[in-house]
């Protein structure tokens, strides 16, 4: 019966590390590019709502140790949040302390403001089946 040596021990501990450092370099690399919703979703919100405003002042720039909200948006359905960091335990968390309707993660492009409130505009419109607004 062949024993294990402590360097193979080692070696075979380290190659584990990899992979599993790998598998979940690729989890977040899918994660980063999910959008997350509420389930009943409308498209006639009253996006000028105070308790909207007043959510959007409450989660502008907040901080966690999981994910940064970069911009927030008050939209005829509901409250939507830009996030980076993980957009999952963001949803999670807003939604259920906020009420945020829609929670994505941030597209990069240099122009964070400007590319933010058209990636919003683009989530809005496809989330009512308009895809060919923008």
């Amino acid at each position: 019966m062949a024993r294990w040596t402590r360097r193979g021990r080692l070696a075979a501990g380290a190659v584990l590390l990899v992979l599993l450092t790998a598998c979940s370099a690729d989890e977040d690399k899918d994660e980063g590019n999910r959008t997350y919703q509420d389930e009943h979703l409308v498209c006639d919100h009253d996006f000028s709502s105070d308790d909207d405003k007043d959510t959007v002042e409450r989660i502008g720039g907040l901080v966690t140790d999981d994910f940064v909200v970069k911009l927030t948006e008050s939209t005829r359905l509901g409250v939507v949040a830009l996030v980076e960091g993980d957009t999952r335990k963001a949803f999670d968390e807003l939604h259920e302390a906020y009420g945020v309707a829609v929670v994505a993660r941030l597209e990069e492009d240099g122009a964070r403001t400007v590319s933010g409130l058209g990636q919003v505009r683009e989530l809005v419109a496809a989330a009512c089946g308009e895809p060919g607004r923008g």
